[in-house]
Parts: structure tokens; C-alpha cells; sequence
């Protein structure tokens, strides 16, 4: 089968074609702002004077006319409504020159496709890093799912602005890395992770004030780099813990930073899975990746009337299956957790974990003591102010801050995403639910609200664990975003999540006189999200 793919959701108007066995052309143009940024009609005018000549030059690349293809893909979302209709409208004008289907195709689903492509990764966990997304996604019940994402601005384009409140053009993120090769000096910036998700506005902010104070563009963007990439790389390693997946994959545009793909290349090596990274120049948007999406999707069944060849800007990856991922046999680690080593032994008679939290080497050494206390110091006041309430959580018997240990009770029971895999597992939601609502109606919010930070006891009671990034002053904010996690942790779980999470919020709601609040977050938390 032979593709003919055309990009075109922001920056980059983009022609690829495909077959089974490799990629047999891609050319491309890029818009540039010279103000920086992206104006999407400004852009669209640009693909609109672009698109013939990529077109044209993909085809002579190749050696094929428009007689030798087998399909027309093209982008139709998620990105800028101007720029997709132009890729979108010379699809349908090749596909009624030449007579081929058509065929629209989810943009992150590109990225993932022509990375497992080109690396020969099966079933990967990706992190994918551009301007406009900050995503892990990952295959879990048929489909493709965002586990995590950016709350506001995406990494790309953190880097952008930054560059250009240096007086540096755009493309950004090369000149942050360069700059980021003589910075020694690290300087305390938010490190804002919510769960799986990250913010990067507040880090913007706080790089520009150390700019006006006359800190060096170096360290602002050693700086920059450190924080924002350990971000990722924490969320990407509590994915993999949830997944059980085997494999990294690593795309995008800021894929092409040599720092974090050495930082992906060291959490691989810690956690003794692979890391594939994604060729440089595949990184990029580009019309190849939209071909090989097209091919996977059109081998397995889908179409697209040309009539119904339309875009949209929010065209979620999870509203594609991608029956063509055979599920990896993954490796459940029951001693080690995204940030801790768990051991049992004995403790003064009795049968205790302990629980070290063990340094990252992903992470700067400074950077990575300065969380890991501040987490211990976080979960060990959380846990107490939970015991208190009678919240059911692990007596915590000793606490070693020099050895980055807590040694706590052992509680005899299953993992909350264990006991799901279970018949009857959806009776568990409402004793979840009378203990989310205890919680959060003395203003306490967990952080990490998940399946697996959740035991089972044989008489189905819950005890909650590892509440070290939860807040003991929550605001219906921070109370939406552990509910949000528990719904995203279901459905990496159980296929009928919705039903499972419709019985914790109905016992829920009874405990909690702020549930229409906290149910504003919650969608908020979805129009938020850049790219759901």
C-alpha cells in the first residue's frame, strides 16, 4: 500500500509518502513569524502558497505519480482551524483528481505511528513534546489515551517565549538548549506536577522576573531545562508504573533536545526497559507520520466519505481504536513505585515497609534532593493529618529524613487496580467515595489519587497511601484534579469506566456540601487541557 500523507495543524505545511517498508519522501516549509508566535491566518496563507510545491516535490522525491497511490491521508486535527482546512482541501483536491480514498487522520496518532515505524517499538508509552502539546500517551483498551498533559502552555512553547524575551527568534527551543550548555547556577523555579499533569506558566513567569533582575539568559535556561524536563520525565515514570508498559517513545519537536533524550535514555536504563527515540528529523511535524497513520488506520478498516473530509481543532486521540496494538506482556513491579523502593521486613516485632525514596539520576542532583524532602516532609504530614480524620491510612512507625525513609505498617490486602481486574469491582467505589469525601471535606486533597495508591483489605475497606503531593489547605481546585486522576486511573483499568466512576460520584455528592464546585473544576480541568 502506498500513502500519500499532507500535515498541516500549525507551523508546518508537509507532504509524505509511505509504504510498508519505509518512507519513500517527505518535504516540508515552515512558517516563521518574525514576531514570534503563530498567527493562524497568517500561517494558512503560507501552507495555501506551499502546499503545491510540497506536493509536487514528495512526488518527484518518490519516483510515483498520482496513478501509483493507494490513499490520500491528511491531517484533521487537533491544531489551527485556518491552517487544517488548507491541508484538509488539497487532500479532497488530490483525492477527486486522482480518484483515491481519502482518509482523516488524528495528528498525535501520526507522531506515535511514524515513531514506532522508524524505532520498531510495539507498544510504547509516549512522551510527546512540541510546541502546542505535552502529552503521555499510551495504548490501553483498544485505543490510544492521554494520560497526562499540559495544564496551560505546552513545553514548546514555554521554550519559544522564553527565547524570545531574549531577543531570539523563533524557532526557541535550539537556542535555549545551547545557552543551557554554559548555565551552572540552578535557580529555583515552580515545579508544578498535579498527578500526571504539569503546568508551565508559572515557570514562564518566574524565568522572566531572573531575566529583568539581571540573571544570565545561561542559567535561566540551564535552569529552564532542568525543572521543566524532570517535570516530564516524573509524569512519564508514573505512567509506566500505572501501564505497566515496557517501552518508552519519545517524539515531538522538542524530542530533538539532546538533554531530554538523555534524561529518557536514564530512566530507561534505571527502570531496565527500552527507549526509542524518535529520529530528529521525524520529531517535527511532518507529512510522512500523517501517511503512516492513514495506512495503519485504513488496513484496519476505517474510512472517510469525501464529503465528510472536514477538521477539527479538537480532535482527540482517544476517539480513534487502534486495533492494530497487540497489548505487551508488562512487568508489574510490586517493590518499586515511581519515586520509592518498598521493602518488608520486621520493625520492633512487627511486619513493616519501608519505604526509601531513592534519588533519580534523570534528575540535577540539587534538584533531585530538594524534592525528594520536600515530598517525605509533605507525605508524612498528609498521612498524619489523614490518621487523624480516621481516614484509613498505614501507621507510619519511624521517619529517617537523612536516609529519605518512612517505615510504615503493613497493611494486608490487594492494590485497588489489582482488585479491579476483579468480578465485582465496582461495589469497591463507594467505600472510595465515603473516603474521598472525609477527605476533602476537612480540605484535604491527595495529589495522587489513583488506583495505585489505593489497598484493598479483605473486608473491602480502602487504606489510602503515598499522599505526598496532596495539600492540606485544598481548594475545590485541588479536590477536581483527585477525583479528575481517579477517573483517568480507571480508565487505564476497566473498560466500562464511566459506570465506575458514576457510583463513586453518586456517594460522593452525599458527603460533600461543595460538590457543584468541585464539579466546575472538574470540567474546567477539561477545557483547560490543550489538546484532549
Amino acid at each position: 500500500m502506498i500513502v500519500l500523507g499532507i500535515e498541516g495543524t500549525a507551523h508546518t505545511i508537509s507532504c509524505g509518502i509511505v509504504d510498508q517498508n519505509g518512507i519513500l519522501a517527505n518535504s516540508s516549509r515552515t512558517y516563521k513569524n518574525p514576531n514570534g508566535g503563530i498567527h493562524p491566518r497568517e500561517a494558512a496563507i503560507h501552507h495555501a502558497e506551499h502546499v503545491s510545491e510540497v506536493i509536487s516535490e514528495a512526488l518527484s522525491m518518490s519516483g510515483l505519480s498520482l496513478k501509483d497511490l493507494d490513499l490520500i491521508a491528511y491531517s484533521r486535527g487537533p491544531g489551527l482551524g485556518p491552517c487544517l482546512r488548507i491541508a484538509a482541501t488539497a487532500a479532497r483536491t488530490l483525492a477527486i483528481k486522482s480518484g483515491k480514498p481519502i482518509i482523516g487522520v488524528n495528528h498525535p496518532l501520526g507522531h506515535v505511528e511514524i515513531g514506532r515505524k522508524l524505532t520498531g517499538s510495539e507498544d510504547p508509552m509516549l512522551l510527546y513534546v512540541s510546541g502546542g502539546n505535552t502529552q503521555i500517551i499510551a495504548h490501553v483498551n483498544g485505543r490510544y489515551r492521554v494520560l497526562g498533559e499540559t495544564m496551560d502552555i505546552g513545553l514548546g512553547n514555554l521554550l519559544d517565549k522564553i527565547a524570545r524575551d531574549m531577543g531570539h527568534p523563533f524557532p526557541g527551543g535550539p537556542v535555549i538548549e545551547r545557552l543551557a550548555l554554559h548555565g551552572n547556577r540552578l535557580l529555583q523555579l515552580p515545579y508544578s506536577v498535579k498527578g500526571m499533569d504539569t503546568s508551565f506558566s508559572g515557570m514562564y513567569t518566574a524565568a522572566l522576573h531572573y531575566l529583568k533582575e539581571g540573571e544570565s539568559p545561561e542559567n535561566v535556561s540551564f535552569s529552564i531545562q532542568e525543572h521543566a524536563f524532570a517535570m516530564l520525565v516524573e509524569v512519564l515514570e508514573r505512567g509506566l508504573y500505572q501501564t505497566d508498559k515496557q517501552e518508552i517513545l519519545l517524539a515531538g519537536g522538542v524530542a530533538r533536545n539532546l538533554r531530554l533524550r538523555g534524561m529518557i535514555e536514564e530512566l530507561a536504563k534505571d527502570l531496565g526497559i527500552k527507549a526509542f527515540l524518535t529520529d530528529s528529523q521525524y520529531c517535527m511535524d511532518n507529512g510522512a507520520m500523517i501517511a503512516q497513520a492513514g495506512m495503519q488506520m485504513s488496513l484496519n478498516g476505517y474510512s472517510t466519505a469525501l464529503e465528510n473530509s472536514t477538521v477539527d481543532q479538537r480532535f482527540r486521540i482517544d476517539q480513534v481504536e487502534a486495533p492494530w496494538i497487540k497489548p505487551s506482556a508488562g512487568l508489574h513491579r510490586t517493590n518499586m513505585g515511581a519515586e520509592s523502593l518498598i521493602e518488608i521486613g520486621d520493625y520492633m516485632g512487627r511486619k513493616a515497609v519501608f519505604k526509601y525514596r531513592i534519588p533519580k539520576t534523570y534528575r540535577n542532583p540539587e534538584l533531585d534532593s530538594q524534592i525528594r524532602l520536600s515530598r517525605m516532609r509533605n507525605e508524612t504530614t498528609i498521612m498524619m493529618h489523614l490518621h487523624d480524620l480516621g481516614i484509613a491510612v498505614p501507621i507510619i512507625y519511624d521517619i529517617d529524613f537523612p536516609a529519605s525513609l518512612i517505615v510504615y505498617e503493613y497493611v494486608d490486602g490487594i492494590l485497588l487496580r489489582e482488585r479491579l481486574l476483579m468480578e465485582g469491582a465496582i461495589s469497591t467505589m463507594e467505600s472510595i467515595a465515603e473516603t474521598a469525601a472525609r477527605m476533602h471535606s476537612k480540605g484535604i486533597s491527595h495529589g495522587d489519587f489513583t488506583a495505585g495508591n489505593i489497598i484493598m483489605k479483605t473486608d473491602s475497606s480502602p487504606y489510602v497511601l503515598d499522599a505526598s503531593l496532596g495539600k492540606t489547605d485544598a481548594r475545590p481546585e485541588d479536590m477536581a484534579v483527585d477525583l479528575y486522576l481517579f477517573m483517568e486511573s480507571l480508565r487505564t483499568h476497566v473498560p466500562d469506566s464511566d459506570a465506575y466512576f458514576k457510583r463513586l460520584i453518586d456517594r460522593y455528592r452525599e458527603g460533600m456540601d461543595i460538590f457543584p464546585e468541585i464539579m466546575e473544576s472538574i470540567q474546567d480541568l477539561e477545557k483547560r487541557r490543550r489538546y484532549v
